[in-house]
């Protein structure tokens, strides 16, 4: 029978019988904890915090207690972060856990393998705004750095270890939902920051849609006077006696070549783009038809 687990190797000896050496297998440490389980660690630690920020600056708001103003807003979240990091340090040091990390099996330890003192472990959830301040390659940085350190870990000389393996499916799992989360959040960063409009970018739009609407009403003046709509530009800017003006303001508000005025004589619309890095296009139809002829 096999076994990985003993060697038999039979010795000759003086005396009757064999010798039987049974080498036990050496006990696996801590090893060092991937990425994936520190992410999801970190996303329970700090998902109740953000959801407490929430409820309190709601609930205070509707109080009248304070005002629900961005400045108001920012002080209760400074308030809360302050919150966290005590969280952060007091339960990552001397050998303890947070919330996330227990659940992960996942325990902070100082460089030398013993347990993190309290100062660093300070100094460890401090350094999570410089991880976080580098793009979060302060983070990313575990994924390839020997032991899998963090930024924040190099600067407090700390490490996050394993204190269990995990099984085939529970590995998967972890990946599953680690990855899944940041795409989600990625996603999120993306639409408010980039495909949400700036107040620079709303500016532009506003005034590229009073632009094409002035166009509009000067249409409506030249049904008045005419019985029917033009798509004409050059008759509808004479009607304001300051052709110059009209153009000036057609190429500070408009993308060059994008007006477009459409007429069949009944009814109009007028298409461009603003100004802003998208191009948005803005338009303006005719209200009401003009009379038929």
């Amino acid at each position: 029978m096999e076994n990985e687990n003993f060697v038999f190797t039979p010795q000759a000896r003086s005396g009757p019988g064999l010798q039987v050496d049974f080498i036990q297998p050496e006990e696996e440490g801590p090893f060092a904890a991937g990425f994936n389980e520190r992410f999801l660690a970190y996303v329970i630690d700090a998902a109740p915090f953000l959801l407490f920020h929430y409820l309190t600056f709601t609930a205070l708001a509707r109080a009248g207690s304070i005002t629900a103003t961005p400045a108001n807003e920012f002080r209760m979240k400074l308030a809360w972060i302050g919150v966290y990091i005590v969280y952060e340090a007091l339960l990552s040091s001397g050998g303890r856990a947070t919330l996330g990390k227990y659940l992960m099996n996942i325990r902070v330890q100082a460089r030398d393998g013993g347990p993190l003192p309290l100062g660093r472990a300070f100094a460890r959830a401090l350094a999570y705004f410089v991880s976080s301040a580098t793009l979060n390659l302060g983070y990313l940085a575990a994924l390839f750095t020997p032991e899998k350190r963090a930024l924040h870990d190099y600067i407090a000389g700390s490490r996050v270890m394993s204190v269990r393996e995990r099984g085939d499916l529970a590995s998967g799992l972890v990946l599953a939902c680690s990855w899944g989360l940041m795409a989600t959040l990625a996603g999120s960063w993306i639409n408010n920051n980039i495909m949400k409009l700036s107040p620079v970018e709303k500016t532009q739009i506003i005034a590229a849609h009073k632009t094409i609407s002035k166009l509009g009403v000067l249409e409506e003046f030249y049904l008045r006077n005419t019985g029917h709509y033009t798509g004409d530009l050059k008759r509808l800017a004479a009607l304001t006696g300051n052709v110059n003006a009209v153009r000036a303001e057609l190429y500070q508000n408009l993308e060059p070549d994008t007006l477009v005025i459409m007429s069949n004589g009944r009814t109009f619309l007028i298409t461009a783009k603003a100004r802003n890095w998208r191009k948005t296009q803005v338009e303006v139809a005719s209200r009401v038809p003009a009379p038929e002829q």
